[in-house]
């Protein structure tokens, strides 16, 4: 996961930002005075008191342009919006000054169209696309954060705190929880070592994991623990869902030496109990099933 930066304005963050950056930072204010001092010496005076409003706002705009373009070089954006952002301000920010000094000098008109117009036209438009970037790296920052709060990042199913929030929320509805543990696994990664482990972990998940439609939920909610939500309460049709998954898991091998096996508690949920009476229950019964010899199931 990304850590997360902060935009800030504090002298401070010019300090850390990379050379390039304060090369860019220095560079445009360079050409903003350097620009403003060969206009005021080479072009002819206007009487600033008779459009004071105007020199007032233009130079307003050109501050906020700059600050903005400031705030870019501080912070931490995809490449490419980076790279469209940082063109397209620099351009308007050369238009904005040519924009600021046409109400104080009189400006030739390659000045006024080169310059000023053009470079500010072209600063927007560029400017627009790379904010454009902008939002479609934040939007896929969005999804793949979203994702990780609720996939598990080993397996790809959903993880325990999806589940715990996701069952939670059932309102007072009956509803069925299976707590799926794999038998000996701590013997696979000791003898197989963890890779083996982990490729066992993920295969067992997908292949479980497809026997679930929308309305049921898999999640692992811990090491090689997983759980199931099922909105169901018949336990006729619950102990058939149930042996499906027992006989899912036998069909995986561990390097072609023995076939993997799991537990399975199950609980009954009724509208005045708890999820968490309901987990501890399917938890109770999970252990009666270990107890009992493993690869089976037991009911609370």
């Amino acid at each position: 996961m990304m850590n997360p930066e902060k935009v800030s304005l504090k002298l401070s963050r010019f300090v850390k930002i990379t050379r390039l950056n304060k090369l860019l930072i220095l560079a445009t204010l360079a050409f903003i005075i350097g620009f403003s001092i060969f206009s005021l010496m080479r072009f002819p005076p206007i009487d600033i008191t008779q459009n004071l409003y105007g020199f007032t706002t233009d130079f307003i705009n050109l501050v906020v342009i700059f600050t903005i373009f400031f705030v870019v070089q501080c912070s931490q954006l995809a490449k490419k919006a980076y790279v469209y952002v940082s063109i397209g301000l620099m351009l308007w920010i050369v238009g904005s000054t040519a924009d600021v000094l046409d109400e104080v000098t009189r400006q030739p008109y390659w000045v006024s169209n080169y310059i000023e117009d053009l470079c500010r036209t072209l600063g927007m438009l560029i400017t627009a696309y790379g904010l454009f970037k902008t939002m479609h790296f934040m939007q896929r920052m969005h999804t793949r954060l979203a994702q990780e709060f609720i996939i598990d990042d080993l397996t790809k199913v959903y993880n325990r705190r999806c589940f715990y929030q996701h069952v939670k929320g059932i309102a007072n509805n009956p509803y069925t929880v299976l707590i799926i543990d794999i038998d000996h696994f701590k013997r696979i990664n000791d003898d197989f070592g963890h890779d083996v482990g982990d490729q066992v972990l993920k295969q067992f998940a997908s292949k479980v994991n497809a026997l679930f439609n929308n309305e049921n939920t898999f999640a692992r909610i811990g090491g090689e623990e997983f759980a199931a939500y099922l909105p169901i309460y018949e336990l006729d049709e619950v102990l058939n869902f149930a042996q499906t998954i027992l006989e899912t898991a036998r069909t995986i091998t561990v390097q072609n030496q023995r076939s993997l096996t799991v537990s399975i508690g199950i609980a009954h949920r009724s509208s005045e109990q708890s999820f968490d009476n309901v987990m501890k229950r399917a938890d109770q019964a999970l252990y009666r099933a270990k107890k009992a010899g493993r690869d089976r199931l037991e009911v609370a």
